[in-house]
């Protein structure tokens, strides 16, 4: 089978920017980064299912302050572990976009919009903006990893994305809807340290529903993208004919 136009073996340099930068490494630390945090953000999630019980007899004052913070004890190390998992995770994924969005150059896939320094403050800042703004930037990416495309080709701009990401943009939405209403676990920490645990009673009684639904989402949110990562990881390893 002849090689797709514009075919140049790896590390060869190209005519439009160098040689594609690696990415298989970063692709692994980060599928493996977030199946952690995932294993972690789900046993905080079982935990709290049996928090809401304790939290009610807090709030009814037939547990002591001191005894519900022990009983907290396994939810905030879980919390704390997806923390810094998924803090690990980020670092490795804006890299790792950083060199997929500078790999397009290399690929000759002219009128990016979103350049690599760019696609570093996405990484950071997205979630202010729902995961709106990285969908736009994760499907330029899939876009300009077709390995079909030939270099210089404007037409990369019009290919099909992958449906998945559409999926994980209203997952993502859902996600971050239902963590607002529900007082969201971030603040958990923060909140037992300054001695609020009756702040965490009061939302696990009251917002349970949505504190549940959040971690569920959230779960399924990450689970998705590690599906889109490795896609697009093959996808774009195939285009720069990384083995």
């Amino acid at each position: 089978m002849s090689p797709p136009p514009g075919y140049v073996a790896y590390g060869t340099p190209t005519a439009y920017g160098g040689t594609p930068a690696r990415i298989g490494g970063l692709t692994k630390a980060l599928v493996v980064l977030s199946i952690i945090g995932v294993a972690a953000s789900a046993v905080a999630l079982l935990v709290q299912l049996v928090l809401r019980d304790k939290a009610i007899d807090y709030l009814n004052r037939d547990i002591s302050k001191t005894k519900f913070r022990d009983d907290l004890t396994p939810y905030l190390a879980a919390i704390f572990v997806a923390g810094v998992v998924l803090f690990a995770a980020l670092v490795v994924q804006i890299i790792w976009a950083f060199r997929m969005a500078k790999n397009l150059r290399a690929l000759g896939r002219p009128s990016q919009s979103f350049s690599p320094g760019v696609t570093i403050a996405i990484n950071i800042l997205g979630g202010c903006t729902l995961g709106i703004l990285p969908y736009f930037m994760w499907r330029e990416l899939w876009k300009g990893s077709d390995p079909s495309v030939a270099p210089g080709d404007p037409e990369w701009k019009r290919r099909p994305i992958l449906p998945l990401l559409h999926v994980w943009l209203v997952a993502t939405l859902v996600t971050a809807v239902t963590s607002f209403t529900g007082g969201g676990a971030a603040n958990a920490f923060t909140r037992v340290n300054s001695g609020s645990e009756s702040s965490i009673a009061k939302d696990l009684d009251s917002h349970f529903g949505y504190i549940i639904a959040g971690g569920v989402f959230g779960i399924i949110t990450t689970i998705l993208f590690i599906v889109f990562v490795r896609r697009l990881a093959a996808r774009h390893m195939q285009a720069t004919r990384e083995a």
